[in-house]
C-alpha cells in the first residue's frame, strides 16, 4: 500500500477596493512581468508598453494593475479608483509616498 502526500493550499482574500469612487479601466499590452495589483507606468523608450513602477520612477505612476500579466501579454489597470494601499504589490524599495502623491493626480485615492 503507498502513502499519498495530501497537498494543502490556503488564500487569505485581499480587500483592494477601498470605497466608491468610480473606476475606469484602460488596457495595454505588458513591457514586462506586471503583478496583480501593481502600480504601473508608460515606458516611453519602448513602444509606449506599460510597465511597473520603479525605484526612481515613482512619479511617472499612471495606473494599477487589475491582473497579473506576463511580459508581451494584455494587461488592464485602473485610471481612476479608491484601493488600499497595503493591497498594492510594489517593486522592491518603490517609494509608496511617492507613488500615492503621483496616482492622487489621476483620480487614485489610496487609503
Amino acid at each position: 500500500m503507498s502513502e499519498y502526500a495530501v497537498e494543502k493550499r490556503e488564500t487569505a482574500p485581499k480587500n483592494f477596493f477601498a470605497g466608491d469612487f468610480p473606476t475606469v479601466p484602460e488596457t495595454g499590452v505588458a513591457g514586462a512581468e506586471i503583478k496583480e495589483y501593481a502600480p504601473v507606468m508608460v515606458d516611453t523608450e519602448n513602444e509606449n508598453k506599460i510597465i511597473p513602477v520603479a525605484t526612481t520612477k515613482e512619479a511617472n505612476a499612471i495606473g494599477i494593475s487589475a491582473a497579473a500579466a506576463g511580459k508581451g501579454e494584455p494587461v488592464t489597470y485602473y485610471l481612476t479608483g479608491e484601493f488600499f494601499a497595503d493591497a498594492l504589490n510594489l517593486e522592491a524599495s518603490a517609494d509608496l509616498t511617492k507613488i500615492k502623491e503621483a496616482l492622487r493626480k489621476v483620480s487614485i485615492f489610496l487609503k
